[in-house]
């Protein structure tokens, strides 16, 4: 149990950071496309959702592959290795992502398939802690914004 909380206290390399999120993403990709438009009983949106309900199949095709493309983000974020913004936007960004995950598992219909409803809140903790510890960030983004205040010679 110590070493386990060793590990976890230490911050992962810059290697390990991109390859997670690069791995998350192509999970979250991979697992929601699948669901949603391959499988022969696809998982559908709820007709009632917290800012109203969905009268149209348009519209809840619009909300899943908007689902679908929150795997995007750490996809593109893994492989171009780019900062937005500072450590403690990157920290809330991550936070906000986890509760999408979390909203996104709520409104999915389960059906006799494969129940995403689970993944999507258990993946949904690796963002939010990543979040709370910030430590998945890489550390050319750690003091990205940052001026120089003095100029020791």
């Amino acid at each position: 149990m110590i070493g386990l909380i060793k590990f976890i206290q230490k911050r992962p390399s810059d290697k390990t950071i991109i390859a997670m999120r690069i791995i998350f993403g192509l999970i979250l990709v991979s697992v929601l496309y699948y669901n949603f438009f391959v499988q022969k009983n696809p998982n559908t949106i709820e007709n009632s959702m917290l800012f109203g309900s969905i009268s149209t199949i348009g519209i809840k095709e619009i909300i899943m592959y908007t689902i679908v493309a929150l795997g995007i983000f750490p996809l593109i974020f893994g492989l171009t290795n780019m900062c937005i913004a500072k450590k403690k936007y990157v920290r809330i960004a991550q936070i906000i992502f986890g509760f999408l995950l979390f909203y996104s598992a709520a409104l999915v219909v389960n059906t006799e398939s494969l129940d995403i409803n689970e993944l999507l809140i258990l993946m949904g903790f690796f963002p939010l802690f990543a979040g709370i510890t910030g430590k998945c960030i890489v550390s050319k983004c750690l003091k990205y914004g940052e001026q120089i205040k003095k100029i020791r010679v």
